[in-house]
């Protein structure tokens, strides 16, 4: 969350300061409406999420090398984290719960604020107002709280006009005004305020925020301005600028939308001026268009998301202390040759069809016959279940080779493993001995809370003896054990063996097979 918002706030302070650069000269070449439309960019980006890549990692599934109980190493620093109390801020959530606390606490209470001042100031406008008219679903209403037009409300639109709009304004004046009002309602210019608002609230400490949003109401006024003369004869264009000056106060409702800045006066007529064909706004806002595709993917806060992904070649498993001998296992690869008995090709055969040989007869179907007796269907099956034992028995491979390298590299991970242990053993000593001098620093918190440092001390102590406890040399002298070269060379022997007798089997069976 705090990356993303500190990512957003940056590549949006970044937006507002290139559209505030932009926005005067494109006011100019391409008209006030596409100015506005810049406003979309930073927008954007508000709402734009995180983009997180997936990145797949191979990752060996493999047990820990645990050669202590993890319980006694970690005991030392529990215990040393229960003495020391927690600071101020940890107690408040830390940094992060705080930060964020203030962020959206400010932002709501500005959001209220500026709720609770607009209906405020319009229950004010409309409890000594008179209803006018109604245009569409919009109320015109005459009130003595307003010195020029001013249209406000979502659900309930409104448009309100001073008592003497009739005398103070022309008829074409009137008429001009009106639809500059017309026009905020319709394009929705005040639902754009009120999210406008919501944004200006939750970037209420950039400086930047406040000085964009002023300079957004007033680019949206010079579009609502270029709407209404788009639609107007160059005669109109004076009554206009008559109606604006006119109604110029310098009052303005936060969620509303008026005729009467006084401040932005003078910009806005000299906005007026500028008649940019439709060519050049159609170009403008494709402009604008591509502003928006290009700038949300080139400042979007990204994150890189790590998934694991289990390695098919499966590493020996350590369990426990002993385990971590266990490079042993490298001889089990003499076991995996072993299960080439004389039953093996028997076992071949009998794979597509139940078939036994005794005494020169094939049990076939349950019935025993000499190979004399089969149907040719049934001869076939037998030359073919024979031809497939020999294939199968072709790809045993006895390495005695790789064997041997194999124990070699058991024999050297064992006394690796031996050292390792050792100095185990010696960081844990040490260990132990920083936590008990912690206790006996932080002793008078230990009874503040309730608990007994000696106690605890003593707790620590019998945990360290069951530590000392290991012995090393045994764990090794096992496992070194279990690489005893004669017994490998032994089941080797006797893998080798079971091969040639497998063959010799499936040369009893062919001869017999021949025997038509």
């Amino acid at each position: 969350m705090i990356d993303w918002a500190l990512g957003t706030f940056l590549a949006t302070s970044a937006l507002i300061i290139l559209v505030l650069l932009l926005r005067e000269p494109v006011r100019q070449r391409f008209g006030a409406r596409v100015a506005y439309a810049l406003w979309l960019i930073p927008a954007a980006r508000l709402l734009m999420p995180t983009i997180t890549t997936t990145i797949e990692r191979p990752v060996i599934e493999t047990s820990p090398i645990q050669p202590f109980v993890p319980e006694v190493l970690a005991e030392p620093r529990l215990l040393a984290a229960v003495a020391a109390e927690p600071g101020l801020i940890e107690q408040l959530g830390g940094w992060t719960t705080i930060v964020l606390t203030v962020w959206f606490g400010v932002s709501l209470g500005l959001f209220l604020r500026g709720l609770w001042s607009f209906h405020r100031q319009r229950a004010v406008i409309l409890d000594r107002s008179t209803e006018r008219a109604r245009i569409g679903s919009i109320r015109l209403v005459s009130s003595a709280d307003v010195s020029g037009p001013l249209a406000f409300g979502i659900a309930d639109r409104v448009i309100a006009v001073p008592v003497d709009f009739d005398q103070r304004f022309g008829e074409r004046e009137q008429h001009l005004a009106l639809a500059h009002e017309i026009s905020h309602h319709r394009s929705g210019d005040l639902i754009a305020n009120f999210f406008a608002f919501v944004l200006l609230c939750l970037q209420w400490f950039n400086p930047l925020a406040w000085v964009a949003h002023a300079a957004f109401r007033f680019d949206q006024e010079a579009a609502c301005d270029a709407r209404v003369l788009d639609k107007a004869s160059a005669d109109d264009r004076a009554a206009y600028g008559r109606a604006i000056a006119k109604a110029a106060s310098g009052r303005a409702l936060l969620f509303a939308a008026a005729l009467d800045h006084r401040n932005t006066l003078k910009r806005r007529l000299h906005s007026m001026l500028t008649h940019p064909t439709a060519g050049r706004r159609l170009a403008g806002r494709l402009m604008v268009l591509v502003g928006v595709a290009v700038a949300l993917p080139l400042t979007a806060t990204r994150a890189v998301e790590y998934v694991d992904i289990a390695a098919r070649t499966a590493p020996k498993a350590l369990d426990s202390p002993v385990a971590t001998v266990a490079p042993v296992a490298a001889a089990a690869s003499v076991s995996a040759a072993a299960p080439v008995a004389p039953v093996a090709a028997v076992a071949a055969v009998e794979a597509s069809r139940p078939l036994n040989i005794e005494d020169g007869t094939f049990m076939m179907d349950g019935k025993r016959r000499k190979f004399s007796e089969l149907t040719p269907a049934e001869k076939a099956e037998v030359r073919r279940s024979i031809a497939e034992a020999r294939q199968s028995l072709s790809r045993v491979q006895i390495d005695r080779a790789q064997i041997e390298r194999d124990v070699r590299e058991a024999i050297r991970g064992a006394q690796l493993d031996k050292a390792e242990l050792r100095r185990d053993l010696a960081r844990s000593r040490a260990e132990v001995a920083r936590a008990m001098a912690e206790i006996d620093r932080n002793s008078t918190e230990i009874r503040r809370g309730g608990q007994d440092p000696e106690q605890i001390k003593a707790t620590v102590r019998a945990a360290m003896r069951s530590v000392e406890a290991i012995d090393v040399e045994r764990i090794t002298r096992e496992a070194l054990a279990s690489l005893d070269e004669k017994q490998i060379a032994a089941g080797i022997a006797a893998a080798e063996q079971g091969v040639r007798s497998a063959e010799a089997e499936l040369d009893r069976i062919e001869a017999l097979s021949q025997d038509d």
